[in-house]
Parts: structure tokens; sequence; C-alpha cells
């Protein structure tokens, strides 16, 4: 089973977020609260998929920067961006790239595990594509 890196500042999110993937999807989870506990778990853990936060403070400067220094430690990572506020709104910032797996919220337990699929599944049906940088 993959093992999923959750990145979200806030306690309660990132617990909600790391039970639904263990619980619902039966993902293997590590939670971090700051993009250098995540950096200390990716040289630790293989990682196959990052789900971050685009919106945490830590973050907000640069989110598709952090995921790309997460893939310099675990080659072969994707990401999903998760975030309250909207797409535009974070390219315009830089934050985010339009063809970065983003995931608005507010969205279901459903949702997040149809996203989460959606992103391991193109990696695995074409080695050639990085979801999520490619």
């Amino acid at each position: 089973m993959p093992t999923v890196l959750v990145l979200e500042g806030d306690a309660v999110s990132r617990q909600i977020l790391g039970h639904v993937l263990r619980k619902n999807g039966g993902y293997t989870v590590l939670e971090a609260s700051t993009t250098r506990e995540a950096m200390t778990y990716s040289r630790r853990y293989q990682i196959d998929l990052a789900v971050i936060d685009g919106s945490t403070r830590d973050v907000y400067a640069g989110g598709r920067a952090t995921a790309t220094q997460l893939r310099r430690i675990s080659p072969g990572l994707r990401w999903l961006f998760v975030s309250r506020y909207p797409l535009d709104v974070l390219v315009e910032k830089g934050v985010l790239q339009y063809d970065d797996p983003f995931l608005a919220r507010p969205f279901t337990p459903r949702g997040l595990l149809a996203q989460v699929e959606r992103v391991l599944a193109v990696s695995a049906s074409n080695p050639s594509v990085m979801a999520g940088g490619a």
C-alpha cells in the first residue's frame, strides 16, 4: 500500500486527513505540521504521495517548491494540494501551477480518496508521467 505524507499546519485538519486516508483508504500515513518535519519524514521513508495544504503558512510562499524539495529526497513522489483558497488565487500568488493536482475545500472523504487514487494512478499507468510536477 502506498505511503502518503500529509503536510498540514492545522492539527485537527491534519488528523482528519490522516484518519480518512488510513481508515477509509488503507494507506500508510505520515503526518507533518511543518515543511521541516515533512523533509525529515522524506529522508526516513519512501513516500509515494504528499497531500499538502497549499494555504499552510509554512508552505504558502511556495507550495510547489516544497513539493519539489520533497521529490528531490523521495524520487517518484507525487503530490496533491488541498486548500480553502481557489486554485486561481494560489496560482496568482505563485504557490501552484494550473496543472498541479488540486482539491478545493471543503471536500468529502470520498472526494479526497478519489483524487488521491487519481494522482497515484497517473504514474502507475504511465511511469514516464509524474503526476504533480510532470
